[in-house]
């Protein structure tokens, strides 16, 4: 009975740990939906007087600097620690927050929306690996998606603000400063809330704090696990060490073409996942609902169910994963995804004023998002960290996430203007790109659903490289 308590006590404290770091994935989320409701505001003329193509800048400044944050933020983590990383990430998600808040031109927002972006970034690359790295064996894989599950409850909690605060827009256009400034709530969270939780222990034995390791584990295990587990990350960073001097380079990487092949299909389908359309939807989904017919106040409201159907879909996506395999979802995705924006700009441009068209756009919308969000969401991020080989895994991860921000960006910073110019040819565009993309899932994706990564490496290896005398069952 005591050793159960035990284990319930360690347990609570990991969910409570678990819970406070995803603030980040959160505010990843909360950052990048936000300005659905709030552009509206700041580019009427006496606010910042946006056009199309600036509101676009405004919203993909936070997606380039994700790419960057991506990468630089991974390995300040391994040197400084992964509290000391999310600690000084909530410092600056606040401070991002209430810039932007405060804002009196153009210039002065892409600035921090830029920092928040690097932030933003930065948690995406290391939330997960913090909650992996505290979470037991048994309870990790539910941990570490708390993280995934954050992001898009982040953008609904994003669009709730938005509907809850657009209706006293009609007597105060300055409420997006309210918009965006209440994103400083999560990030004080992160901030002091990381004073509260252990360090990684996995990272302290790999700066040779075996002691200060073990009073980690003291604490958020219980004690009869303590000693075998120390003995499993003291043989791992040993392991790892070794390992480490086996690493690439970029200049390894990139002469060595059957690498180089496997690095082309991970950016390619990261774009493809961003150039199906999800974000131009995440982003401007208020928009996009005004256009099909209602008014502001309603259009926010609606937009609600973007961010709820996307905790949905991606808790549908956590269970079925790993039950239909990878390529089906992709298929399947790419599929409806193209059909719904298909089948909503049809609508759009041919029976733009009838009375039922637009909620019927909205609930395409709808199936798009819950769709999307549980197959080209989590698909393209477990993919692309299965096709690497151990050597090249770390920098070949690096540069695909890399090209999925810039993809990212891209659409952030086009779909306003895509959007002025025709709603309806916006979609088709995006449904073509669904299309190539099934082209390529067809072509350069193999399965790897409950396939080991070493036969992975082999299809690969077999397919480009002609020294290869190997051959594979993909």
């Amino acid at each position: 009975m005591e050793q159960s308590k035990d284990q319930n006590s360690h347990v609570g404290f990991l969910w409570a740990a678990t819970f406070i770091s995803a603030m980040g994935s959160l505010l990843f989320g909360y950052d990048t939906g936000i300005v659905n409701g709030s552009l509206e505001f700041m580019a009427k003329p006496q606010q910042l007087d946006l056009s199309a193509f600036q509101q676009g800048i405004v919203s993909s400044g936070l997606t380039l600097g994700a790419a960057f944050g991506a990468i630089i933020g991974g390995p300040l983590a391994d040197k400084i620690g992964r509290k000391k990383i999310l600690t000084l990430l909530g410092i600056i998600f606040s401070v991002g927050a209430i810039g932007c808040a405060v804002a009196t031109n153009i210039s002065v927002l892409i600035g921090f929306r830029f920092i928040l972006g690097l932030a933003v970034g930065s948690a995406s690359a290391n939330v997960p690996v913090y909650i992996a790295e505290i979470a037991p064996s048994e309870f990790r894989g539910k941990m570490v998606t708390t993280a995934q599950v954050m992001i898009v409850s982040g953008q609904f909690v994003a669009f709730g603000v938005n509907a809850a605060l657009t209706p006293l827009g009609a007597s105060n256009a300055a409420i997006w400063r309210w918009m965006l400034g209440l994103g400083t709530i999560p990030g004080i969270i992160l901030w002091l809330g990381m004073y509260l939780v252990p360090e990684s222990p996995r990272w302290l034995v790999s700066q040779g704090k075996t002691s200060k390791a073990l009073e980690v584990l003291k604490k958020i295990r219980s004690a009869a696990s303590v000693p075998t587990e120390m003995n499993e990350i003291e043989a791992k960073n040993k392991a790892d060490k070794a390992e480490a001097a086996e690493q690439a380079s970029f200049k390894d990487l990139f002469s060595t073409r059957w690498v180089v092949q496997i690095v082309i299909t991970g950016a390619t389908l990261g774009i493809i996942q961003q150039f199906a359309g999800i974000n131009s939807i995440m982003y401007y989904g208020g928009k996009i609902i005004q256009d099909s017919g209602f008014n502001p106040t309603v259009a926010a409201i609606l937009n609600t169910g973007n961010g709820l159907l996307s905790i949905v879909g991606s808790i549908l996506g956590m269970f079925t994963i790993d039950w239909l395999g990878r390529k089906k979802l992709e298929y399947s995705g790419l599929i409806v995804c193209g059909t719904t924006l298909v089948a909503a700009g049809l609508i759009h441009s041919l029976v733009p004023n009838a009375g039922w068209s637009g909620i019927t756009i909205v609930v395409l919308v709808y199936v798009y998002i819950i769709f999307f969000q549980g197959t080209l969401g989590p698909v393209t991020w477990l993919i692309n960290s299965e096709i690497f080989p151990q050597r090249y895994r770390g920098i070949g991860t690096g540069i695909t996430i890399f090209a999925l921000w810039i993809g990212n960006f891209v659409v952030g910073l086009l779909s306003p203007v895509l959007l002025d110019w025709n709603m309806s040819n916006t979609f088709y565009i995006f449904a073509i790109c669904c299309v190539l993309g099934l082209v390529f899932v067809k072509i350069r994706v193999p399965e790897t659903k409950g396939v080991p990564l070493e036969e992975v490496e082999k299809y690969f290896r077999s397919k480009y490289d002609k020294n290869y005398k190997g051959d594979s069952n993909l």
